[in-house]
């Protein structure tokens, strides 16, 4: 399944040119994944009380700048999932649907209660099935 949600660009997140800041991308994806997850009826706050996700891995690839006030489509697909670990895939558009960045992140799963790495859990991976390409 593919979660869709839209970002208006802020002042804040631009350059002296108005062109989004290239970190922000990373910032767009964690609103793109949250958003899936509550998608998919579990609030990160939730989650977050059974199970962290630390991002072991982020990729972003640029193509095309994205421009204060825009207002961007961040897609987001489970794209692999290994036995303690899944990784998010985004595609980020602009209104006329013209690609600007895609991306993916690897999250780990880390039981708070332990302080050790867990495999993913049976209900997280119900709610999160696998995508071949979004």
């Amino acid at each position: 399944m593919v979660s869709t949600c839209k970002i208006r660009v802020r002042y804040k997140d631009t350059d002296c040119m108005k062109v989004v800041y290239y970190g922000n991308y990373l910032t767009y994806f964690e609103v793109g994944r949250v958003e899936y997850l509550r998608q998919h009826g579990l609030a990160m706050s939730d989650v977050d009380q059974k199970v962290h996700l630390p991002v072991v891995e982020a990729v972003v690839r640029y193509v095309k700048p994205a421009r204060l006030d825009e207002l961007l489509d961040v897609r987001c697909w489970i794209s692999e999932r290994k036995r303690a670990s899944f990784r998010f895939a985004y595609e980020i558009a602009n209104e006329p649907g013209e690609r600007v960045a895609t991306g993916s992140t690897l999250h780990a799963c880390w039981d708070p209660q332990t302080s050790r790495m867990i495999a993913v859990p049976d209900w997280l991976v119900t709610a999160m099935p696998v995508v071949a390409q979004g």
